[in-house]
């Protein structure tokens, strides 16, 4: 699931060093963050992560390049709609 922190993040992502932090001060060396597209989660539909808790909203003029996360997707977000709506009753009932 993702948290909100990586929510919130710009999409520029710091590489990995492949040498021990020591060494970067020790010879005034500094690492650049760099864009990396990928890692920005607040894209509206990209399923990278396999949190179906969430309810995306699907724009269904769209033709999608896997007909099976698709219908996944819509299959899940009708389980949470309903989901949503027995917890209403449930809290209007107690």
């Amino acid at each position: 699931m993702v948290t909100k922190k990586d929510r919130r993040k710009s999409g520029y992502v710091t590489p990995k060093a492949t040498i021990s932090k020591k060494d970067l001060i020790e010879y005034d060396l500094f690492i650049n963050p760099e864009y990396n597209d990928w890692q920005d989660y607040r894209d509206s539909f990209r399923d990278g992560y396999t949190d179906f808790k969430t309810i995306k909203s699907i724009n269904p003029s769209l033709r999608f390049y896997n007909e099976e996360m698709y219908n996944k997707r819509i299959r899940m977000n009708k389980k949470q709609r309903k989901l949503q709506i027995r917890r209403k009753l449930r809290k209007i009932r107690m």
